[in-house]
């Protein structure tokens, strides 16, 4: 078991993630919705249903399974059918997170390295539609997870009670659910997201030196197309890049699992134990970043946010005032 110290810094860190990545996520979203930040429409669907997915991460992952169920587990084990739905929400909402960036970094590279496909593509119609089928298909593919494992809380003994929900018959088909799962997150989404991002640098440095040929050197910092095209390109490594490295631990623990054939460790305290809580945390704090992605990108968005702030700062103070 860990330490208790441990157990508060970890508890508290959690609390800390949940409060300032929430109040991050929202301000974000109604900046982006009662603003403008000179952004898209279509990019503007892809950044609001980012942020709700992460909004859902935060409380299904941070709030439920890392503050309230070890604080207070007869809350979640008193109904079986309230720990299978958490067990489908806590898995889905973080394949919708990461499968939204997927589709946004794939929206970026469409608009800048596929011209003929763009008009057809990066349109607020085409952007409605996939949010609307990542949220669908990562939530109806997860259902399988409801069925997987039962749990409830033992009133006499005070104790949490496990029991395997799935039969001798279908572990082997357990096994291929549990690879498909781990094949479409985080395998796929992370080299994917790697290698649309090297696909569109590539496209963009080739693009600069045809251009430049073309315009001469002195001519080449005034270039309008260029100017547009670095602004979407700065727009999607503040997406992507955050994503890429906070999931980076997890990846390489993972691949280090399977080729060390180490699945488990004795204790918490065990070096292995700590890199997986460390990975863990760091794969959801990919959920806290949205403001300062864009505060630190945008120009029009961090003017837009200082605008949102101080109205909501002179509300506050008109309440204040009026309730004195």
């Amino acid at each position: 078991m860990p330490m208790e110290s441990d157990v508060s810094v970890t508890a508290r860190y959690r609390i800390n993630q949940l409060v300032t990545g929430d109040m991050a996520n929202l301000i974000t979203m109604l900046t982006l919705q009662l603003r403008d930040c000179g952004l898209c429409k279509s990019t503007t669907i892809y950044l609001v249903a980012m942020i709700t997915a992460d909004v859902l991460v935060l409380s299904f992952l941070v709030l439920v399974n890392h503050i309230l169920v070890p604080n207070f587990p007869q809350v979640l084990y008193l109904n079986s059918v309230a720990y299978g739905l958490n067990s489908i929400m806590s898995t889905a909402v973080i394949d919708c997170s990461v499968w939204l960036t997927v589709s946004f970094t794939f929206d970026r590279f469409v608009a800048i390295c596929c011209q003929k496909f763009r008009g057809t593509y990066c349109t607020p119609k085409s952007a409605a539609l996939v949010v609307v089928v990542i949220y669908l298909a990562t939530y109806f593919r997860r259902i399988p997870n409801y069925f997987t494992n039962i749990h409830y809380y033992d009133h006499k003994n005070l104790q949490n009670e496990h029991r395997d929900g799935l039969s001798i018959e279908s572990k082997q088909a357990w096994r291929a659910f549990d690879w498909m799962n781990i094949i479409l997150n985080p395998l796929v989404p992370y080299f994917a997201v790697v290698l649309l991002n090297l696909l569109t640098v590539r496209h963009v440095l080739a693009a600069s030196r045809v251009r430049r040929g073309f315009r001469g050197d002195a001519h080449s910092s005034g270039d309008p197309e260029m100017q547009n095209r670095r602004k979407a390109l700065v727009l999607l490594f503040a997406a992507s890049a955050s994503f890429i490295l906070l999931w980076m631990p997890t990846i390489g623990l993972f691949l280090f699992s399977r080729l060390t054939e180490s699945y488990s460790f004795p204790d918490f305290n065990h070096p292995v134990a700590v890199i997986h809580e460390s990975a863990d945390m760091l794969s959801t704090l990919n959920c806290c970043t949205s403001t300062c992605m864009y505060a630190l990108t945008q120009s029009k968005f961090r003017a837009e946010l200082r605008r949102t702030l101080r109205c909501g700062k002179n509300r506050i103070t008109k309440t204040t005032a009026a309730r004195d």
